[in-house]
C-alpha cells in the first residue's frame, strides 16, 4: 500500500506542477477538445455560462475554489455545445439533455 500511496502523491504533485497539461488530457479525453480549444470557447463566451450568462457561482467543496465552466455535450453524438455554470449544467441533465 505504501508504493500506491508514494505514486498518488506523485501523481498529485505532477497535476499541480502541470495544471493545463493535465487539463488539455482530460479535455481531449473525455470531450475531444484540447485545452487552447475550451480557453477559445470560454473566450468567445465572454466568460459566462452559455445559457445563462452569468459567471460561475459555485466551488468545489473539497478545495474551496471556484468552479471552471463545464463542457456542455451532446450525449448521443459527443459535439460540444459550449460551456456551462454548475447550475445550468446539472439542470439541463434534469431535462434529458435538451438545451432549448
Amino acid at each position: 500500500m505504501k508504493n500506491k500511496d508514494t505514486l498518488n502523491e506523485n501523481h498529485r504533485k505532477w497535476r499541480e506542477e502541470n495544471p493545463e497539461t493535465y487539463k488539455n488530457g482530460k479535455l481531449v479525453k473525455k470531450y475531444g477538445i484540447t485545452y487552447i480549444e475550451y480557453c477559445e470557447l470560454l473566450r468567445s463566451q465572454n466568460g459566462v455560462c452559455a445559457i445563462c450568462k452569468q459567471l460561475e457561482r459555485s466551488t468545489n467543496h473539497i478545495t474551496g475554489k471556484c468552479k471552471q465552466l463545464a463542457v456542455d455535450h451532446d450525449h448521443k453524438t459527443g459535439e460540444v455545445r459550449g460551456l456551462l455554470c454548475d447550475l445550468c449544467n446539472r439542470g439541463i441533465g434534469h431535462f434529458n439533455d435538451d438545451p432549448k
